[in-house]
């Protein structure tokens, strides 16, 4: 009887250990699966992550064939998914891929084309200017002499439509005072005329 009790008790033991190492088993495989499905979702999401914005001022885009000209090469860019130009305020919506594409990037091609993009905010408190300049004063030198004045918050220039293009806080700066601050920072800038657009009439 003693013995049986001990083949039984033996034998439940290896039955209790093998049912034990089977759930082990399987809570192993369930564990492996939710990590995989948990890097899934994390890698979904950093992917997710990686889409941008950006508005840009650019004042010299005075028609929808300006507008039309600059979405036709920043389609070209790899990295862009959608554009939406606002003509009444001078500025365009960007929003893009920022693992295949940079801010730099898109701004490079616009000023390729001939245009001088700064930031745009939707705020009161912040205004823009732009000014003629002459070519010889459409460098890196001119953007960051600009920069350095209290209350600029970005610059750009561009040599082939000699332009000087800013954005302010105009909390902090008005026009007048950032034209003078511009002059004596070196830079010969004239506020030109009103523009008319040629680009209509092509």
């Amino acid at each position: 009887m003693l013995m049986a009790k001990r083949w039984l008790s033996s034998k439940n033991c290896r039955w209790f250990e093998t049912v034990t190492a089977s759930n082990h088993y399987i809570k192993t495989e369930n564990n492996m699966k939710r990590l995989f499905l948990l890097a899934a979702t994390l890698a979904t999401m950093t992917a997710a992550s990686a889409s941008d914005t950006l508005r840009v001022r650019i004042d010299d885009m005075h028609c929808k064939k300006c507008s039309d000209r600059i979405m036709a090469r920043l389609q070209q860019l790899e990295g862009i998914d959608s554009l939406a130009p606002h003509l009444d305020k001078h500025y365009m919506f960007i929003r893009y891929d920022a693992n295949r594409t940079s801010k730099a990037d898109i701004r490079a091609v616009i000023n390729k084309l001939g245009y001088t993009p700064v930031n745009y905010y939707t705020s009161d408190k912040i205004s823009w200017a732009y000014y003629n300049i002459p070519v010889e004063q459409a460098t890196k030198e001119t953007v960051d002499a600009v920069l350095a004045i209290d209350g600029v918050e970005d610059a750009n220039v561009n040599a082939r439509r000699k332009s000087l293009a800013v954005t302010f806080f105009s909390k902090k700066l008005s026009r007048d005072q950032l034209l003078t601050a511009i002059q004596q920072a070196g830079i010969k800038v004239v506020v030109p005329p009103p523009h008319v657009c040629s680009e209509e009439e092509k």
